[in-house]
């Protein structure tokens, strides 16, 4: 049975990354989307974020995380992908781009429950009964919370009806970025949503099950997965990105 949803690959260049700011991580991941890759080859790259950081949805309004009072001391940065805003403090963020070519909508969108079912059988392995959401809540684009965990998505990841990751994609000519978001515990910026560590009392945040699940994406996208260290290209492209773009208030102030 063909596991990888349309998506063949031969081979993931895998990136972890230590915690740095949320305009560095946002550059990192446009430079990997604008760099071209091999053919049949993926980027997946794993990062968290220091300081805490507020991330906006391309779509959102600067406006509306003054109604958020917790976070109001954040940086905010604005990420190129869609969907609610993350507070990045206590969670794991992953980055995964990927060719496009071939790919219909719906095989791309596919992706979303590749990483997601995924992750529901490493956490099901370990005691955690996560589900994906199969019925989401009709709501209006004006009514919808401003934080993306307190939003509801086909194929998101629930535990005790809270949701715990969810995903966002960002496509240009020729590849996707898709980023996602696993919530570890509850952040004192964000004290509205309780992690996996308050739903369960199973400690998550020592990664030791991060192994566990990239063997089961490499096992459902049937390629190899591999260490790989960003290029000198990628990285000068990347300080040029933060400069013009996220380190911008016209950027940041979009909309």
């Amino acid at each position: 049975m063909d596991r990888s949803n349309g998506l063949t690959l031969k081979s993931i260049r895998l990136v972890e990354d230590q915690p740095t700011t949320g305009s560095w991580n946002m550059a990192i991941d446009d430079a990997l989307l604008a760099e071209p890759l091999p053919p049949e080859t993926a980027i997946l790259r794993i990062y968290r974020w220091s300081p805490a950081t507020l991330s906006l949805g391309y779509f959102q309004l600067l406006e509306d995380r003054e109604a958020h009072q917790d976070s109001q001391q954040l940086d905010c940065v604005r990420r190129a992908s869609g969907g609610g805003a993350i507070l990045h403090d206590q969670e794991l963020t992953y980055s995964f781009v990927f060719p496009s070519s071939g790919l219909s909508a719906n095989e791309i969108s596919d992706v979303y429950d590749l990483f997601h079912d995924s992750l529901i059988s490493v956490f099901q392995s370990r005691g955690i009964n996560a589900q994906k959401c199969t019925n989401p809540p009709e709501m209006a684009q004006s009514g919808k919370p401003f934080l993306c965990f307190q939003r509801r998505s086909s194929g998101d990841v629930l535990l005790n009806d809270y949701k715990i990751v969810g995903s966002a994609q960002r496509r240009n000519r020729h590849q996707v970025l898709q980023h996602g978001s696993i919530l570890l515990r509850q952040s004192s910026y964000a004290p509205e949503l309780p992690g996996i560590l308050e739903l369960t009392k199973i400690d998550l945040t020592s990664l030791d099950w991060l192994t566990d699940w990239l063997q089961e994406l490499s096992c459902r996208l049937n390629s190899q997965l591999s260490n790989y260290t960003l290029t000198h290209e990628c990285l000068k492209t990347a300080h040029k990105i933060e400069a013009d773009k996220f380190l911008n208030d016209q950027w940041t102030h979009k909309r």
